[in-house]
């Protein structure tokens, strides 16, 4: 338990320092990648719906922090859009990539509507855009992050045997 927790720290962590480091740089427009969103959902998809509340509260906060804006906003959109992706995930046919992909585009959507409603963007157009554009911007970045949570996670069960 404690060890899970501890990866989860280090994910998100990291993932918050690749926002605040990054994300502007690799903007194109106003699209922005949302690493600590495609990383708290890559984390919640495959645990339950407690676990990924938990990690949504914790990438919301995180976000709030970095943006130093609308903290309740930011931590109830991620929060719900962590446990959508619990949902979405488990009802995929075929885990994979592909359904990261799916499913993280999905998470992002779902955490942008929330933050229209809860945090009220004071430029609809570009709200707008940036979802829609990190929707894809983050199901790409969904790939990689899966598959290295899918290797990290087969050479801790291979090596603990």
């Amino acid at each position: 338990m404690m060890r899970s927790l501890v990866g989860v720290a280090v994910w998100l962590i990291l993932a918050a320092a690749l926002n605040g480091a990054l994300s502007h740089r690799l903007s194109l427009g106003w699209v922005q990648p949302d690493f600590l969103l495609v990383v708290a959902v890559a984390l919640s998809m495959r645990g339950g719906t407690n676990g990924a509340a938990g990690i949504g509260f914790v990438a919301g906060m995180f976000h709030s922090a970095l943006w130093n804006e609308k903290m309740m906003a930011l931590t109830l959109s991620r929060m719900f859009a962590c446990v959508a992706s619990v949902h979405l995930f488990r009802a995929t046919p075929v885990a994979g990539a592909g359904a990261a992909a799916v499913v993280t585009g999905a998470a992002t959507l779902v955490a942008g509507v929330l933050y229209l409603f809860l945090g009220v963007p004071a430029n609809l157009l570009q709200w707008l855009v940036e979802t829609f554009g990190g929707i894809l911007y983050n199901a790409a970045l969904a790939v990689p992050v899966y598959l290295l949570q899918e290797r990290i996670a087969g050479r801790r069960t291979t090596t603990s045997l």
